[in-house]
């Protein structure tokens, strides 16, 4: 991904209910670096229409693992193959990198999503809450 991509991701991360202006995710961008995976699938007409963001960790109780932070594919291109070659790539980085374990966590709400992460070979192994708080 590079911070050309910044105004389709935004429009694509808005399509999952995220909206973000374009330069904040090429601020994003610039911040994360090296750090993590960042692919943007673009179909034959060189159209940005889906993108993936795995990150590195290593948690003290459970090891080495990527975490894939962020998978959107437009509601234009769904279906058609395009998340499953993004986890792939994802999967492929991560035993290239010596990962034990590729996790993704997906909001209850995403229904579409808890048939496509087993269909996958993803296992649901708990369920959680998020809590947050702002610090600025």
């Amino acid at each position: 991904m590079a911070e050309a991509d910044a105004e389709t991701v935004a429009t694509l991360a808005g399509e999952l209910g995220y909206p973000n202006e374009g330069e904040m995710i090429r601020a994003r961008v610039r911040a994360i670096g090296e750090a993590d995976l960042l692919l943007v699938a673009v179909d034959a007409s060189d159209k940005a229409v889906g993108f993936i963001q795995a990150h590195r960790v290593c948690i003290i109780e459970v090891g080495f693992r990527v975490e894939i932070l962020g998978l959107v594919v437009s509601s234009s291109a769904r279906r058609s193959g395009i998340g499953q070659r993004l986890i792939e790539e994802a999967e492929r980085w991560a035993k290239r990198i010596g990962a034990e374990v590729v996790s993704v966590r997906s909001n209850t709400k995403r229904i579409e999503a808890h048939t496509f992460y087993p269909a996958l070979g993803y296992k649901k192994i708990k369920t959680q809450a998020l809590y947050e708080k702002a610090v600025r």
